[in-house]
């Protein structure tokens, strides 16, 4: 039987179309140099490390009484015979001699203008009160009738008072207000440090064996408008006493 020439035809035309549409449909093999390497994966960069806010220091001021006292402090009554930055390098030293602050008295009151806002004042004291009523520490001072002072004492004879201890004394008018005076029993140690904040017009103590571990004494509402901070030394009244301060600093409180 002979063959249909026009399906022959048709055929064929399929078979070529075919072709030539797998020619325009498949990748193309391209031959690659011989020192040809693949790309590497793409990476996302990893984002810009932000930098913290730095930390505000809160520190004000600090002397550490290395060999002179800063040139801002200011003697009120100065005894420079009963004084010394110079026997125990580091230190800086006050006898503690006769006299109150409120009755215009004592002598070596070291003080320096106040800082603005709310603060809090610490210092290192190496000091043993051993008589009535023997005292070293912070005051917070507007004039020798209106003042904070807050530090360690001997005391006796007294049902405000605990011998040899921690008191944070309110004065207004040349009068010790009478009330509380947070009398605290001290550790068996002649070393120890104090704090004394200031917040408004509230006053408040904190006493630490070690630096670290602070423990509260007690607060006092003073409305007086003070002028100066700084070191108090005084009020025997049998024996002198040395205190020893290491250190005086002023920080900032929100």
């Amino acid at each position: 039987m002979k063959a249909n020439p026009t399906r022959k035809s048709t055929i064929v035309f399929v078979f070529l179309l075919s072709i030539l549409l797998f020619s325009c449909t498949a990748p193309a093999i391209v031959s690659q140099p011989e020192d040809y390497e693949p790309q590497t994966e793409f990476t996302v960069p990893p984002p810009a490390t932000l930098e913290p806010s730095p930390t505000l220091d809160p520190q004000i001021f600090q002397d550490d009484f290395g060999g002179s006292i800063d040139t801002e402090w200011q003697w009120i009554r100065e005894n420079n015979k009963e004084w010394s930055i110079i026997n125990n390098p580091g230190w800086l030293e006050i006898h503690a001699r006769l006299g109150h602050v409120s009755d215009s008295k004592i002598e070596n009151l070291l003080i320096r203008q106040i800082p603005e806002g709310n603060f809090e004042l610490e210092t290192k004291l190496k000091f043993k009160p051993v008589t009535n009523y023997q005292f070293a520490g912070l005051l917070i001072y507007e004039s020798d009738a209106n003042f904070v002072q807050y530090g360690r004492a001997y005391c006796v004879n007294n049902p405000l008072c605990v011998g040899d201890g921690l008191y944070l004394d309110n004065t207004m008018g040349g009068e010790f207000i009478i009330g509380d005076n947070f009398s605290t029993s001290a550790p068996d140690t002649d070393t120890l440090y104090l704090r004394l904040r200031r917040e408004g017009s509230i006053y408040t103590s904190y006493f630490s064996e070690d630096g670290n571990k602070w423990q509260f004494v007690g607060t006092h509402t003073n409305k007086m408008n003070p002028i100066y901070v700084g070191l108090v030394a005084g009020q025997s009244t049998y024996s002198f006493q040395l205190a020893q301060f290491d250190y005086f600093i002023i920080d900032a409180l929100p």
